[in-house]
C-alpha cells in the first residue's frame, strides 16, 4: 500500500484508455458530485484504494473513482494506492477493463428499495453520511436506479 498525491498519478493507463475506446466504453460518465460527500471522499479512497502500475504510476484499477477524485478534489489530495508491479499485457488490460465495467457493478448492485431504506437511514444520521441529497428520488437518480413510486420518504429537513 502506498500513499500518493493525485498529482503523482500520471492518469489512466494509456492501454486501459485504448481498450475503453476500442470497446466503445469511453468516455466514462462520472458520478455526480452530490453522490460522494467530499467530507468522506478520502475515507472511500482508504476502503477502495486506487490500483496503480509500478513504476510508471498510471491508474489501472478503480479508474472511475480516480476520475471522480481528479474532477472534484484538490490535486494535492493524498490517496491510498495499491501498486501493481507486474507486467501489463494486452490480455490483462482487457480483463481489467471488463472487470471494472462488468464485475464491479454487479457486485455492488443496489435495488430501489435499498436506496429508499438507505435514504431513510442517512436522513436521520447525517454524522455518518454528511450528504447533499435533495430527496429519495434524487439519490435514486444519482445511483442509477428508478425510484419506487408511491409514498416517498420525506425530504431531509422536512418535519
Amino acid at each position: 500500500m502506498r500513499i500518493l498525491k493525485l498529482t503523482d498519478i500520471h492518469g489512466i493507463h494509456p492501454d486501459f484508455s485504448h481498450v475503453e475506446r476500442e470497446l466503445d466504453l469511453a468516455p466514462v460518465n462520472l458520478p455526480d458530485l452530490a453522490l460522494i460527500p467530499k467530507a468522506i471522499a478520502l475515507r472511500i479512497s482508504e476502503i477502495y484504494p486506487l490500483v496503480i502500475s509500478s513504476p510508471d504510476l498510471f491508474c489501472i484499477g478503480h479508474t472511475t473513482l480516480y476520475r471522480w477524485l481528479m474532477a472534484y478534489m484538490d490535486p494535492e489530495t493524498s490517496v491510498r494506492c495499491i501498486e501493481w508491479p507486474y507486467k501489463l499485457t494486452k490480455a490483462f488490460i482487457y480483463q481489467l477493463v471488463l472487470s471494472e465495467r462488468l464485475i464491479a457493478p454487479a457486485l455492488a448492485r443496489i435495488t430501489p428499495q435499498q436506496v429508499r431504506d438507505l435514504y431513510r437511514h442517512i436522513t436521520h444520521a447525517p454524522e455518518q453520511w454528511p450528504h447533499e441529497y435533495r430527496s429519495y428520488a434524487h439519490l435514486a437518480q444519482l445511483v442509477g436506479v428508478k425510484p419506487l413510486t408511491g409514498t416517498a420518504p420525506k425530504k431531509r429537513g422536512d418535519a
